[in-house]
């Protein structure tokens, strides 16, 4: 894959409480669809900028792992219904944090 292609590519969904979020990437083989998750934690470094760094603090570690199981239920709905076919799909929806902002 190319790179701009590889930079263009987004997660299929993503799962996000306050500066963590978990990222769930689709990859399609020979062998079917197989899903991988990214961890990530919003950061602003020395200049200000934006970051995103895969250590997760202590303080963090409680809302990573409910995003961890959240992503784990959504990796199984998709899974689910891709077994049942496209027309019992429901429409994709943007997913929101558990603050419900």
């Amino acid at each position: 894959m190319t790179q701009d292609k590889e930079e263009s590519r987004q997660p299929k969904l993503r799962h996000r409480d306050g500066l963590v979020e978990v990222a769930v990437w689709e990859r399609d083989t020979e062998k079917g669809t197989v899903y991988n998750t990214e961890r990530t934690r919003s950061f602003h470094d020395s200049d200000g900028n934006w970051k995103k760094t895969h250590s997760i603090p202590e303080r963090d570690l409680l809302k990573a792992a409910r995003l961890d199981q959240k992503a784990y239920e959504s990796i199984a709905k998709l899974k689910q219904q891709a077994q049942e076919g496209p027309e019992k799909r429901e429409p994709r929806r943007r997913q929101r944090d558990d603050r419900g902002r």
